[in-house]
């Protein structure tokens, strides 16, 4: 051969064309294997789940929300790309363990914000009846409490008494001079659904207008009252009267349809077995929408992480 026709020394050495998958899949690898390392180590520095480690808790729970939203979108490439993104057999106990904690302790840390937020409810509600007074002492049925608003009888109410407020819709209570308002109404105040005022440890301003005695509406009362009480029907008002002179015997009761089919009217509040029912029955929906809101929250911090993961790989 020919000096002429020799060939050059860049034509017998070919380059090697890189793959570009194949690299791809190296870098991923290195990467998981970094963040693995470092989602290992702070499993291993989770804290005691004691109170006075709590701020250690709370710093740790972020640390590790942190390390968690590195390592899905590495597990969602690796998956694409046929790429083994396991951890260790020996760390993979300790990482599943120490992450079934944090789940449990970010529906424990809602809970407990929950709890915190009825307390201070509670009390700014305590401290007010108490600014105003045992006079001023508000029926159990009219205070809002955890959330829930609980609804007011609809019956007639005495429009001296009772007026209803622009700023918030809540009852005001109009107390006469010289008079307070009774902690157990009486059977005919309860009846009508208007608040029972009147001089202390006496008749009130109600049966005054009457002509009668004031029966109270417990479960010491006579059976006339309880059976008004607990059939109310359509129709207009009555008056049973006895046949003796003695007027403090007259019982007037008022029935009405104000109550719907099917519930049991509610009179002058809840009494102590009722109300514990009621906030046992609170308690549970609240544990309930606790764990609920707790569910939503992880699947909301997962729908995040594979968004990313679409935007970084280009798919809409």
């Amino acid at each position: 051969m020919s000096a002429s026709h020799a060939p050059c020394l860049s034509q017998l050495v070919c380059a090697a064309t890189p793959d570009l998958i194949e690299a791809e899949k190296a870098a991923l690898k290195v990467k998981f294997i970094a963040m693995s390392v470092a989602l290992v180590a702070e499993a291993k520095c989770m804290p005691d789940n004691r109170e006075d480690l709590w701020e250690e808790k709370v710093m740790w729970l972020q640390h590790w929300e942190k390390r968690l939203g590195k390592v899905f979108p590495l597990v969602k490439c690796g998956r694409e790309l046929n790429v083994n993104t396991k951890i260790d057999v020996a760390d993979g106990p300790v990482v599943a363990e120490v992450d079934e904690a944090y789940e449990w302790w970010v529906a424990e840390e809602i809970a407990q914000l929950k709890v915190d937020k009825d307390v201070r409810m509670e009390e700014e509600a305590s401290q007010g009846i108490e600014g105003q007074g045992a006079s001023a002492a508000k029926p159990v049925a009219s205070i809002r409490m955890t959330h829930v608003e609980v609804p007011q009888l609809a019956c007639k109410r005495s429009r001296q008494a009772v007026t209803e407020g622009n700023d918030d819709d809540k009852l005001k209570i109009t107390i006469p001079l010289g008079s307070v308002l009774h902690v157990v109404p009486c059977a005919q105040c309860a009846l009508k659904g208007m608040s029972c005022t009147g001089p202390s440890s006496k008749t009130c301003d109600g049966c005054v207008k009457m002509k009668q005695r004031c029966e109270k509406s417990n479960k010491g009362t006579g059976k006339k009252v309880q059976a008004g009480a607990s059939a109310p029907k359509a129709g207009p008002s009555k008056q049973a009267h006895n046949d003796d002179d003695d007027d403090d015997n007259d019982v007037e009761v008022v029935e009405t349809c104000a109550c719907g089919k099917g519930k049991v009217p509610v009179h002058g509040g809840f009494d102590g077995k009722t109300a514990s029912d009621i906030s046992q029955a609170l308690g549970m929906v609240r544990a309930e929408a606790v764990a609920v809101h707790a569910a939503n929250l992880r699947l909301q911090v997962r729908i995040e992480q594979l968004l990313e993961a679409l935007e970084k790989l280009g798919v809409e």
